[in-house]
C-alpha cells in the first residue's frame, strides 16, 4: 500500500480538510503561511526549457484555457530537471496512458490576471460577499505573488497534468460536476465519493508521478511540484531551490 501522507502531512491535511469544510479559508492561510515562512529559498539557476523541444514525444500537450489576455507559448516552459522527470513518469504508466500537460509555467502577470478573472466572477455570482471574503476564497484557490514562498508554477517547478489514451482522448480523473468557483470536494486527490474508475485513473497518475519525486498537492489531483516551497514543505525540507527564475532564461 502506497504511503499518501508523512506525518506532518497527515496531521496538516486533516486540519485542513476540517477547516474548508466549515468555509474558513482564513485559518488555512495563516497555517500554510506560518509553515512555509520556515522553508528558505536558495535559487539554483537551472533554465526554463521549451517543453515542445524536450518534452518526451509520447506526452501530449493540452493546456486549459485560462480565460486571459495572455501569450500561451510563455506557459509552454517548465525547469529543465521538472521536464526530465516528466519523461521518466510518461515510462512508468501503463500501456495505453499517457500524460497530458493542462499548465506549466506562469508568470507574475499571468497569476494577478487569473486573481482579477475570478475575483469578478464570483463578485458577480456571490454579492453576499465582502471583498475581504472574496479575496480569501480565491487565495485559497490560488497561490499568489505576495505569498510567503513563490506559487510553484511562477517558479517553473509545477505542472498540472492529467491523463490521455494513445489518441491524446482524456481518460476519465474527473467528476463531471467539478467546477472550480464552488470548490467541490471532487478535486481532493484522495475524496471518497468518485467512482471507482476515476480513483484507479487518478492513482495510476499519483504512482508514475510521485516515485519520480513529484509532490502532489492533496487539494488537486492535477497538480504536481518538485523544487518548490510547498514541495519543500511536504517533504519535511528547510530549503527548496526554484524561486522565481530569471525572465531571460527563457
Amino acid at each position: 500500500m502506497i504511503n499518501i501522507f508523512n506525518p506532518i502531512d497527515y496531521k496538516i491535511i486533516r486540519k485542513f480538510k476540517k477547516l474548508d469544510d466549515e468555509g474558513n479559508y482564513e485559518e488555512i492561510l495563516k497555517i500554510e503561511d506560518e509553515l512555509l515562512k520556515k522553508v528558505k529559498i536558495i535559487e539554483n539557476n537551472e533554465p526554463l526549457v521549451f517543453l515542445k523541444d524536450h518534452l518526451d514525444k509520447d506526452i501530449f500537450i493540452d493546456l486549459v484555457d485560462l480565460d486571459i489576455d495572455i501569450n500561451n507559448k510563455e506557459r509552454l516552459f517548465l525547469r529543465k530537471k521538472v521536464v526530465q522527470m516528466l519523461n521518466k513518469a510518461q515510462r512508468k504508466l501503463p500501456k495505453g496512458y499517457h500524460l497530458i500537460i493542462k499548465d506549466a509555467f506562469r508568470s507574475k502577470d499571468m497569476v494577478l490576471k487569473m486573481y482579477d478573472k475570478y475575483f469578478k466572477k464570483i463578485k458577480e455570482e456571490k454579492s453576499n460577499l465582502t471583498e475581504k471574503e472574496i479575496d480569501l476564497f480565491i487565495r485559497n484557490k490560488l497561490a499568489m505573488p505576495d505569498d510567503s514562498v513563490p506559487p510553484g508554477h511562477m517558479t517553473g517547478g509545477a505542472v498540472d497534468v492529467v491523463l490521455c489514451d494513445d489518441n491524446g482522448k482524456h481518460i476519465n480523473t474527473r467528476d463531471p460536476n467539478y467546477n472550480f468557483l464552488n470548490n467541490p470536494k471532487h478535486q481532493y486527490t484522495f475524496a471518497k465519493d468518485l467512482s471507482p474508475d476515476i480513483k484507479r485513473n487518478r492513482m495510476i497518475l499519483y504512482k508514475a508521478l510521485t516515485r519520480v519525486g513529484f509532490s502532489n498537492f492533496f487539494k488537486e489531483y492535477w497538480h504536481y511540484s518538485y523544487g518548490d516551497g510547498y514541495w519543500a514543505l511536504k517533504h519535511m525540507k528547510k530549503i527548496s531551490f526554484y524561486g522565481i527564475p530569471k525572465i531571460n532564461k527563457y
